[in-house]
């Protein structure tokens, strides 16, 4: 458990050039993309250098100020690996975007739209179920930092969110998720490894060979026993169960919005076997039907829904000769 990677800051004159030369390559990356699918290369035009240079000097400033002010900051590994997740789904959309008819632009717009809704519904999602904890010094329900999102709450934001934005691009609300679905998934197995750096969302007592003790440093959450590492479980899960699948049956979900209904079913059966591990610790028990947790409840229900919403569609897809798919 590396709860803390490492302390940026604070910062002498000597590094203002290695963060403004970071922030101008990624700025030059970025335009390249989003140009290259128009123009078979990018002319540097001095219009377009200065455009550059300022993209690049705008974060540094900011960088800048916020690590010197504030800092020295702390890089968590929790905000690292949420960083990754973004980073791997928002390729795969990119790589895969030609299946769905997105442009590369559209792709990394939806990607980074989609992430920002994740995001807020999923603290705002974790917050409620904690409210208990967060009541009494709601200042700190934005310190993302420190670990806490809920899946279905993330999930949830970012449907919304890209629900009003396909309507003002003018895109497909179902392609956008059907393209996003294994990115998502690989996404969610790569943020889980910063759920078991940071020692969160871990299990019950176990005395396993592969139990872990997380270590008792200052604010950690876990318990000084061994413990499930279902954190890890959810890594398995979704990389050997999920996103297999997923890809192996995406030939055969032919109508709009079904590989990404088909991934909420398979990602939810993971999520339904790694709450077994968790009940008892972090998993909070869910009143009405107590034998389950909160997240077996909603995992459940999606199950059952989206499989049954699948299945009804994909075969009068078939049925009905060929018709044509539904954009929405």
């Amino acid at each position: 458990m590396h709860p803390t990677l490492f302390v940026v800051g604070p910062w002498g004159p000597a590094h203002l050039p290695l963060v403004f030369a970071f922030f101008l390559a990624v700025v030059t990356v970025w335009t390249w993309i989003e140009r290259r699918e128009h123009e078979r290369s990018m002319r540097l035009t001095v219009g377009l250098a200065a455009e550059l240079l300022i993209q690049a000097a705008i974060p540094t400033a900011i960088t800048w100020l916020l690590v010197n002010r504030l800092g020295p900051l702390a890089v968590r590994s929790y905000g690292v690996m949420m960083l990754l997740s973004f980073v791997a789904a928002l390729t795969w959309m990119y790589v895969d975007r030609d299946r769905y008819g997105f442009t590369g632009a559209q792709a990394l717009q939806t990607g980074l739209l989609g992430f920002a809704g994740g995001i807020l519904g999923g603290r705002i999602g974790f917050v409620l179920l904690e409210w208990s904890q967060y009541s009494g010094r709601l200042e700190t329900a934005l310190d993302l930092w420190q670990g806490g999102m809920s899946w279905h709450g993330g999930l949830a934001g970012g449907l919304l969110v890209l629900l009003l934005a396909a309507r003002v691009m003018k895109v497909s609300f179902a392609r956008i998720f059907d393209l996003a679905a294994p990115g998502i998934a690989l996404g969610y197995a790569i943020a889980r490894v910063g759920c078991f750096l940071n020692g969160c969302c871990y299990g019950h007592d176990c005395d396993l060979p592969w139990a872990v003790t997380f270590p008792q440093l200052s604010g950690a959450a876990a318990p000084p026993v061994p413990v499930h590492p279902t954190q890890l479980y959810a890594v398995a899960g979704t990389l050997l169960f999920t996103l297999p699948v997923l890809l192996w049956t995406t030939r055969w979900l032919r109508r709009p919005f079904s590989r990404f209904l088909g991934f909420l079913v398979l990602s939810s059966i993971v999520r339904f076997v790694v709450e077994y591990f968790r009940r008892g610790a972090t998993a909070e028990i869910f009143q009405p039907i107590p034998a389950f947790t909160v997240a077996q409840a909603a995992s459940l229900a999606i199950i059952v829904v989206c499989a049954t919403v699948v299945i009804a569609r994909e075969w009068r897809g078939r049925t009905g000769g060929n018709a044509e798919a539904a954009t929405d």
